[in-house]
């Protein structure tokens, strides 16, 4: 038998107003840590060498497989769950804490081979310590599920934007400033996920007792299984250029092409994985209705194209002036990556809303699948490419991002029957406007460039003309947007509605 959470278990909640203010929230938090990560990797680049960067890098990129392993798939269990008990609860507190005690252990102890297989010498201690990440982690897994379930993104996105603010910003700058190197971001990140684990205890309302219920187990391991080969899956897709570029062109070249990569990932994250958060859990709710899943997902797939198209043509005609004003000229190996990653921006935006659907409707396995096709496509670009150093690594790992995306839409038209001509219709249309603005952008930089224009004033340039442009076509041909252009209309008295709410 299992205790029934009756009234303390909110109820699930469907699309509609209440989806675009859970958005619109973690949207806003996930937006002021953007900033923030872009301005403490300004302020960290100046007081780290790239060699630092590099080695931390190659820890993290242990430490996340093991964290993959870890979680076992229990939390996301609890949210997509359609009945949600106290025995449920406490089983998946207990396994998450069980898990993240083993996994610590076992990572501790490889600490050495795994220093001589990476060969970057001086790994093995970082290892060490975030080996301890684990333990913190998992006390705070099940809490952060459960606040997500119930659609508490109000204070979801507080949490990671004070934990990000407080935690790793304070920490490693302070420990950086005061000359402890690669140790300032071992810290950093210890005081992050300690501090995120408490608040998440804390507001989901210290739920943390332990049980053991089979059933329960069975239940949500069954559903855990398949996201935990998912997730492993997604680990390898976006870790293997890491190990590649670590591998065979120091860590250095990984200090440079890790920054690049953690620049481009704040736009793809902010879309993608802000609105994963808000998606999993309302989709979840809709997982028999196929028609609306359709819908939404062809729906966000053409916002993603008309948001995420301008800003990848105004990152890719700027990318040295971004890496110069954001982190200094010591940096300039990292522009050509940069600028070839971002070129594919829209695809490593999109492409997240495809494993949103699938696990939203319980098709995890199929995600998996899914999933390991990425991870294969981007070891063999990234392998092929590394002969051409930094710029052919990125290139390869650009063009597996592409056939993952290409990969995803056919899964889903053979399973959902995704009317892919709607979804071709919007990536054409907003790529030939991306054209334009691209054409418009170069020819006003190089007129910059010509008379002398400081990097800043050149970004900031134009970052006016991509603003106007597109402002120019939402008066003058609004049609010309295609029928995505309603809801980002629709967007503007809900976000003021938004601003006199909070």
């Amino acid at each position: 038998m299992t205790e029934s959470l009756g009234q303390a278990q909110a109820p699930r909640k469907a699309l509609g107003p209440s989806a675009l203010q859970n958005f619109l929230w973690m949207f806003s938090g996930g937006g002021v840590q953007a900033v923030l990560k872009i301005l403490v990797l300004m302020v960290l680049s100046r007081l780290l060498v790239p060699e630092a960067f590099g080695v931390v890098s190659a820890a993290l990129t242990i430490v996340t497989l093991a964290d993959v392993f870890g979680k076992i798939g229990i939390a996301p269990s609890v949210v997509q769950s359609q009945t949600l008990t106290e025995a449920h609860i406490r089983s998946a507190t207990a396994a998450t804490l069980l898990s993240g005690l083993i996994v610590a252990l076992i990572v501790f102890a490889l600490a050495g081979p795994l220093e001589r297989f990476y060969a970057i010498d001086g790994l093995r201690p970082y290892i060490e310590v975030f080996a301890a990440l684990f333990i913190v982690q998992s006390t705070g897994l099940v809490s952060e599920a459960l606040l997500q379930r119930e659609s508490r993104f109000k204070v979801l996105a507080g949490v990671a934007v004070g934990s990000y603010l407080f935690g790793y910003a304070a920490v490693a700058i302070t420990l950086a400033k005061f000359g402890f190197g690669g140790w300032a971001l071992v810290g950093g990140q210890i005081a992050q996920t300690t501090l995120q684990a408490l608040l998440n205890i804390h507001f989901a309302g210290y739920r943390l007792k332990l049980g053991f219920d089979l059933g329960c187990l069975r239940q949500m391991f069954r559903f855990g299984f398949g996201v935990s080969l998912t997730q492993i899956g997604n680990y390898f897709a976006l870790n293997l250029d890491y190990f590649v570029v670590g591998r065979y062109l120091g860590s250095a070249s990984l200090g440079h092409y890790s920054r690049a990569y953690l620049l481009l990932a704040q736009p793809a994250n902010l879309v993608g994985s802000m609105a994963d958060k808000v998606l999993f859990p309302a989709l979840a709710h809709l997982q028999d209705d196929t028609e609306r899943l359709r819908r939404a997902y062809a729906m966000a797939v053409g916002l993603c194209a008309l948001t995420q198209i301008p800003l990848s043509v105004y990152l890719l005609i700027t990318g040295p002036e971004v890496i110069l004003v954001l982190m200094g000229p010591q940096w300039g190996p990292a522009v050509v990556p940069f600028q070839v990653m971002v070129a594919t921006l829209f695809f490593r935006t999109a492409y997240k809303f495809t494993g949103t659907l699938l696990r939203a409707s319980g098709h995890v396995y199929l995600g998996a699948l899914w999933q390991w096709s990425y991870a294969a496509m981007v070891l063999a670009g990234a392998l092929i490419g590394a002969q051409w150093g930094l710029p052919g690594v990125a290139t390869g790992v650009s063009l597996a991002v592409i056939g993952c995306f290409a990969l995803g839409l056919a899964i889903l038209r053979l399973r959902f029957g995704m009317p892919l001509q709607t979804i071709r219709a919007a990536l054409m249309r907003h790529a030939g406007w991306g054209l334009a603005l691209a054409t418009i952008l170069s020819l006003a930089r190089l007129g910059l460039l010509a008379i002398e224009t400081p990097a800043l004033v050149v970004l900031i340039a134009l970052g006016l003309m991509c603003v106007l442009f597109y402002l120019g076509l939402l008066r003058l041909a609004p049609q010309r947007l295609g029928p995505e252009r309603t809801p980002l209309l629709k967007l503007i008295p809900a976000l003021r509605r938004f601003a006199r709410e909070s």
